[in-house]
């Protein structure tokens, strides 16, 4: 569990400060990307920015707070260059992922708004300690299988990466030739429109949504950067991928607000796949399932209600059906009768989440979690399900008594229950008869049950309640850093909706516990914390192992308890 926090706080640190050294406003400028780009990053740095003001936080603000709590801050270096490049910090940025033309080569391309070429170009020239060329139109400076070009207007680099380099020690292999470096920028700069992006439906649609952040995604290309040049049955299994991956889109929205961060996301799917969902329509969760668990101590659910079979459909077009139907045979059932036997109708609750005492002969402090909880599948077709639970592969494990199958072995601490009807498995018996008798009442907090009313699929996790159950002293942090994290979260919840015949729509919310402030100042303010934390220590280390560090620090826990807060104070609004 303590790595596991660790690892949940390094990943919530780089997540925010990456989108503050980085963040920008979208879309026009998706007209500089190529038709088959596979992923597209656009950031509306203005509109974030001024949300950010208003708690106090402005460029220069949070430049003076990175830099005055570690002078050797890389992020703070950054942001200092990016104020003094010529870039606009207030302009479009896009960021985009684009299969190269050889197999196995892919560029990473970033598109930002120039607001002067003249600082523009001194500031490449300086760090890149390489001649600016003149191209068509526009300047460049290239290196190795790096090139950055710009205009008055718009800067471009691009990155170009061969894969086949990790496997093949070739200098030459990830270096295009000095002219490549030009044409790619040319190419990039007088795209038409028909050749970008920009006129993608999806993208469009995208591009008028209000988040501060946009993704856009094809999984037509991002298959083809993997897929596209197989043999023999890897080759067939392409082609008939291509049939789920032509014409499917993936988009989404982050908007940061003032407690809380709003998501949204859209899946446009290829005609194939339409079709197979037309066919077996997908229905509404089971909002009594989670109605009925027994507890006023729940700390999450998920739940969806789809049909089985479309898996069996995805299988047949992908011609792997006959490879499921080999693995089943021997258990004497197909994978129809096994589709056919379940509804695709799952439940999960959890409740009375806690870090229990487990101590070692290493550690007697130590704790692991524990909770209590129910997953619930419906069935369906009876017949097809007697025949399941009739073959060789069930009748090893179960035996049926009456209409109940029971295990023929103690699952340990897992209780399992499974009639005609449904089956049920839970944390311990007590729980799974008590629920199972329907007459539970499920107590959550605020609206979460309404969160699943009228979904298609379904997730809530009470963080507050789960981080209020793991002890302080487990976590291995400073109490300042450790208050902070258990004050931070409130929930996160989403759902999804119904399928429209063309796209489907899914939406989540990150709540915090402090609605007064926007969720990404909130997030800077901790996660610069962390950073203050984890460094302290890591020269408190170095310097208790006699490690080289540019600082002497003293291994004094006080010392690192008070780096955690050592960030000077942001003004706030």
């Amino acid at each position: 569990m303590k790595r596991s926090i660790q690892k949940a706080l390094l990943f919530m640190t780089g997540a925010a400060l990456i989108l503050l050294a980085s963040c920008s406003k979208a879309p026009e400028s998706g007209k500089h990307i190529p038709k088959n780009a596979a992923i597209v990053f656009g950031f509306k740095s203005k509109q974030i920015q001024d949300k950010l003001a208003k708690d106090g936080l402005t460029i220069d603000k949070i430049f003076e707070t990175l830099q005055q709590s570690d002078t050797s801050n890389n992020y703070a270096k950054a942001l200092a260059d990016a104020k003094n490049s010529g870039i606009d910090l207030q302009g479009d940025v896009f960021f985009a992922m684009v299969p190269g033309e050889a197999s196995g080569n892919m560029s990473m391309i970033v598109v930002a708004d120039v607001s002067d070429a003249t600082k523009l170009e001194a500031f490449v020239k300086e760090k890149s300690k390489k001649e600016v060329k003149a191209g068509k139109d526009f300047k460049y400076v290239e290196d190795n299988n790096s090139v950055v070009g710009f205009t008055a207007k718009t800067m471009i680099g691009i990155a170009t990466i061969d894969q086949g380099s990790r496997y093949f020690d070739s200098e030459d292999s990830a270096k295009p030739a000095a002219a490549t470096g030009a044409a790619l920028l040319e190419k990039l700069f007088t795209l038409k429109a028909d050749e970008s992006v920009a006129t993608i439906a999806s993208f469009k649609d995208i591009s008028k949504e209000k988040g501060d952040i946009l993704f856009w995604m094809s999984s037509e290309a991002l298959y083809n950067m993997n897929g596209a040049n197989a043999s023999g049955m890897g080759a067939l299994m392409a082609s008939n991928m291509k049939k789920i991956t032509e014409g499917a889109f993936t988009t989404g929205s982050a908007n940061f607000e003032a407690g809380k961060i709003d998501f949204d996301a859209w899946s446009y799917t290829s005609k194939e796949l339409a079709a197979i969902i037309k066919k077996y329509p997908v229905e509404k969760v089971n909002v009594a399932a989670i109605e009925q668990y027994p507890s006023d101590n729940i700390f999450g659910y998920a739940a969806v209600n789809f049909d089985l079979r479309i898996i069996g459909e995805l299988l047949k077009l992908m011609g792997m059906d006959g490879f499921a139907n080999m693995g089943l045979s021997e258990a004497r059932i197909t994978l129809d009768d096994l589709l056919l036997a379940f509804k695709g109708e799952m439940t999960l609750v959890g409740s009375d989440f806690a870090a229990v005492p487990k101590p070692t002969e290493w550690d007697s402090t130590a704790t692991k979690p524990e909770a209590k909880w129910i997953f619930s599948l419906k069935v369906g077709d009876k017949a097809a399900f007697e025949k399941v639970m009739a073959s060789p592969m069930i009748a090893q494990s179960l035996t049926k008594q009456g209409d109940e199958y029971v295990p023929n072995m103690p699952l340990g601490e897992v209780s399992l229950s499974i009639n005609s009807k449904r089956v049920l498995a839970a944390s311990d018996a007590e729980l799974l008869k008590s629920y199972d008798a329907g007459k539970g009442k499920a107590k959550l907090d605020g609206d979460a049950l309404d969160n699943a009313k009228g979904s298609y699929g379904a997730f809530y996790v009470d963080v507050e309640k789960i981080m209020n159950a793991i002890p302080s002293k487990q976590m291995e942090l400073p109490d300042s850093i450790s208050t902070d994290l258990k004050s931070l979260l409130k929930s996160i919840s989403a759902k999804s909706e119904q399928f429209s015949g063309e796209k489907s729509h899914s939406s989540g919310v990150v709540l915090f516990k402090d609605q007064s402030k926007n969720a990404l100042s909130q997030l800077f303010h901790f996660t610069n914390k962390v950073y203050n934390y984890t460094n302290a220590k890591r020269k408190a280390d170095e310097a208790m192992w006699g490690e080289p560090s540019t600082e002497a620090v003293a291994v004094d826990s006080a010392i690192v308890e008070d780096a955690a807060t050592a960030a000077p104070a942001v003004e706030e609004k």
